[in-house]
């Protein structure tokens, strides 16, 4: 069986992400400059994805949502105000498309097809023996599904800062309250999450989710 510290996700500590545009480029981002777009596009693409993949749980419909992402970006930057910090901007422009999604007609259907591998993914062998020999992808679909369950704001906070490695600072400002609220739901994010894990890891290892997350 895995070690608890192998078995809970790690979060991307800030001090790991690549180094964000200074403001000198950010003007160039509203400027146009064929550089710094290839950049910012090097950059955050990939972050996006990743973000909107975890939130939506579907590979071609994230890559769909993460192209309107950047069509909308791409609008938008002419407007830019380079005296605003971008990480917070892009996701703030990410996470109100998949709010979009969300309260979409297409959501409800995907979700019934998503719903349906969810549930045999939950599924765990009961000849297995402890849940807590869950491993590798299975894991991760169990604790996708149990992220997926937890409502709205709380899926959103938790994703933006365990996953994503923003400040709770940043957060704040993405999701309109100011950072004690935040502090406040990502702890009751953590913790509903760890309820929704217990019966499928050990006591150690629920326990352990979400500590040494990034600053």
């Amino acid at each position: 069986m895995a070690s608890s510290e192998s078995q809970a996700p790690e979060p991307q500590a800030a001090s790991n992400r690549p180094p964000d545009l200074e403001r000198s480029e950010r003007a160039g981002l509203r400027d146009g400059d064929p550089d710094v777009l290839a950049r910012f596009y090097d950059l955050y693409f990939d972050q996006v994805y990743g973000y909107v993949r975890r939130m939506v749980r579907e590979e071609h419909l994230a890559e769909d949502l993460t192209q309107d992402i950047f069509l909308h970006l791409q609008g938008a930057l002419k407007s830019y105000d380079p005296e605003r910090e971008l990480r917070p901007w892009v996701f703030t422009i990410a996470t109100n498309k998949v709010r979009d999604h969300w309260r979409s007609r297409r959501h409800a259907s995907s979700q019934r097809e998503i719903s349906a591998e969810d549930d045999a993914a939950m599924a765990v062998d009961p000849t297995r023996g402890p849940s807590g020999d869950l491993e590798g992808q299975e894991l991760k679909d169990v604790v996708a599904r149990a992220v997926a369950d937890l409502p709205e704001i709380m899926q959103t906070t938790l994703t933006l800062r365990y996953y994503e490695g923003l400040s709770f600072a940043e957060i704040g400002v993405i999701v309109e309250r100011n950072e004690v609220a935040v502090r406040k739901r990502y702890s009751r994010a953590m913790e509903e999450l760890r309820e929704r894990l217990r019966p499928f890891l050990e006591q150690d290892q629920v326990g352990s989710f979400g500590e040494g997350e990034a600053p």
